[in-house]
């Protein structure tokens, strides 16, 4: 039974869900039956997650994901939260992946990101629709650190997810040159270019992407009622594989689902809280530019080459 050998481990609220879609549908691609699978989160936690919770043999679990794969050139994942597991979690992907293994990370301009989780988490029903921004960031800043890496406190994690200087080295020791570094920003620029770029460094050919439409996935929006939202949170989850199989049944469905209880979010952030936000946020962006500098990453995003 095949494993991945491509793993998109990291940001969360990074675009990885439409970048996992998008080459989901490579013919050199087998993918998960579930986008994230999270086996290796046990590295980061120190539990296994919800998938694994009643399994005597989580890795047979694991491994189940990925039964329908055939002779692909690559066989995929996408848990965006492996990147904050640091060395030990990179360091068993790839002792139990193998040494050919290769990683994906994106990033995206960390206010931006920070806006995106939280509202994400209020679509999730994990968070009041009444909490402002501000209300979140004094939330997450007083709850201590110890308390705010534990799994069942992810709530509360919005800020730190955008301090990505804190990790990268740790991957870039593990997997060297298996790394592919790029930007939510190239992604929405231009999607083609974007998957052209990916599919180089994979070394496939990028022409299936020429005609296709690159519609926005796992979009964080509002909604009109708590418990029909509910009710679609139960059954996305629920029918995950299925979904996964029947991309264009679920478009069609979510589509009529935002026309009935999809809202924007219209929250007004204040200019105090966005200038809070870029000071906390720059002396991580300046080290990793750095970062990314040092390892010959010269076409950086505005909000890390400015």
């Amino acid at each position: 039974m095949r494993l991945p050998n491509l793993v998109i481990a990291g940001v969360v609220k990074a675009g990885t869900t439409s970048v996992y879609s998008y080459l989901s549908h490579h013919p050199d691609i087998g993918c998960s039956s579930v986008k994230e699978t999270c086996y290796f989160s046990y590295y980061r936690y120190g539990e296994w997650d919800d998938r694994y919770q009643n399994c005597q043999t989580p890795f047979e679990q694991y491994q189940q994901y990925f039964s329908h794969c055939g002779n692909q050139k690559y066989v995929m994942e996408a848990t965006p939260g492996y990147f904050e597991g640091r060395k030990k979690l990179a360091a068993t992907i790839k002792r139990t992946l193998g040494e050919k293994v290769k990683i994906i990370i994106i990033f995206r301009e960390p206010i931006s990101r920070l806006i995106s989780f939280f509202k994400y988490k209020k679509s999730m029903l994990e968070l009041d629709n009444k909490v402002t921004l501000a209300e979140y960031i004094k939330q997450c800043e007083s709850v201590p650190f110890q308390e705010r890496i534990k799994k069942e406190n992810d709530l509360y994690w919005g800020i730190d997810g955008g301090f990505y200087a804190n990790y990268l080295e740790e991957w870039f020791d593990v997997f060297e040159e298996s790394i592919y570094i790029t930007f939510l920003d190239d992604l929405k620029k231009d999607p083609k270019l974007f998957l052209a770029n990916l599919c180089n460094w994979l070394e496939i050919d990028n022409s299936i992407f020429e005609e296709q439409d690159f519609s926005i996935e796992n979009k964080s929006l509002n909604y009109k009622n708590k418990y029909l939202q509910q009710l679609a949170l139960f059954v996305n989850f629920k029918a995950e594989k299925f979904w996964r199989a029947n991309s264009g049944i679920k478009i069609f469905l979510r589509n009529i689902y935002y026309s009935l209880n999809g809202l924007p979010h219209e929250e007004k952030i204040s200019e105090e809280t966005l200038n809070y936000l870029q000071s906390l946020y720059q002396p991580y962006n300046n080290k990793l530019a750095a970062q990314l500098l040092a390892r010959n990453y010269t076409n950086l995003p505005d909000w890390l080459s400015g």
